[in-house]
This record gives structure tokens, sequence and C-alpha cells, in this order.
């Protein structure tokens, strides 16, 4: 089965409609919108919860990899703690129960926030970010989509949004290993939703 191509502008309403579905076959479905870096993500995944009852929103951000575990990133092939994620987040939610996690921040010092719950009763829960499909998670998701931006729009973008300095980093660092867990996964082939170019900053 090959997924379904849509432009950034027409991809709430498919969403919506594919989560509203999943929702009558089963109890609480998880959606997960993965993909390139300024591709959207987060501004569609809100978008959805403000149009969906009940819906909740878990951003990968959340679970970015501790300095003190940056070596893992080849091995996982990604810069999120996927385990953590699992354990935390999909796990409990799978079996019914409320999902509590504590974000990772990086500002102003490395640190854990105060927990966030994710209620039993949510009507559905969105994930966003990159290394959502990760291979250890796919199978746990009742929809896949993935983002995707050209490369020019997606640096003028970050240029935009975290400024000149930050860019070089995205160039150097983060757009790379993204970029390859979505090739060596073949998510373009394997999701359910192609999303192509977000909106602008």
């Amino acid at each position: 089965m090959h997924p379904i191509t849509v432009p950034y502008a027409k991809a709430q309403a498919e969403l919506a409609a594919r989560i509203r579905e999943a929702a009558a076959r089963c109890v609480r479905p998880v959606a997960a919108i993965d993909g390139m870096a300024a591709s959207g993500k987060t501004t569609l995944a809100h978008a959805l919860a403000r149009e969906i009852p009940g819906c909740a929103v878990v951003s990968m951000d959340d679970f970015f990899l501790p300095p003190g575990r940056r070596a893992e990133r080849e091995r996982l092939l990604a810069n999120a703690d996927i385990e953590r994620f699992d354990a935390e987040v999909l796990l409990p939610l799978s079996q019914g129960r409320e999902a509590v996690y504590r974000p990772f921040v990086c500002h102003p010092e490395p640190a854990f926030a105060p927990p966030v719950r994710i209620p039993a009763q949510a009507s559905c829960v969105i994930v966003e970010g990159a290394y959502c499909l990760h291979p250890a998670l796919f199978g746990r998701y009742a929809l896949r989509a993935l983002c995707l931006i050209s490369p020019e729009e997606q640096k003028r973008r970050i240029a935009a949004r975290n400024g000149e300095a930050m860019l070089s980093r995205f160039v150097s660092e983060w757009i790379p290993l993204e970029n390859r867990h979505i090739e060596a996964r073949n998510l373009i082939a394997r999701c359910d939703l192609l999303i192509r170019e977000g909106p602008a900053v």
C-alpha cells in the first residue's frame, strides 16, 4: 500500500478525518507526525488538537537526549530517548492507562521539567516530531504521517525561526541525522500520509 500525498494546506482536514475514522474503530487512537525540521509538524499537530475535542499532543522535543547520552545517537539513529518515550507515553496509553512524563529542557540548563499528564480519557493523542516513527515505535500508531520540505525552504525557515548561528548547527548536526532516519527506515514509502511543504514562518 502506497502513502497518499497531500499538500500542507489540506493536511489538517485529511488527518482530522482519518483520526476520527480511527476513533470509530479503537479507543484513543495515537497518530504520529514525523518529518524534516521546519516542515510544519508542530503547527499541524496543535491545529488538529484545537479542532478535535479532547485531543492531546506530545512533542518528541520533550524526549531530546540529555548531553551525557549523546553518544547513543548513532546506535539509535535518533536524537531522542526512544526507550523512555515508549515506556512513559506509548506503552501506558496502549494499556488504557494515563501517561506521565517529564519533558527534558536544554535551557537555561539541561533539566527535567515538572510532569505532564496525558489522561486515559483523551479522545486521541498526536505525537509530533522527528524520530516518532522510529522502528521501535512504528507499530504502536493508528496513523503515520511524514512532513517533507525542500532543503532551500527548510534552511530559510530555520534561519528565520532560530537565527543564522543555530542554522549552522542544524545543517551540520541535526538535519543530516534526521534525513538518515527518514531514508534508512524508508519512511516515505511506509507512512500512511506524505505531507509536502509546510506553512511560511
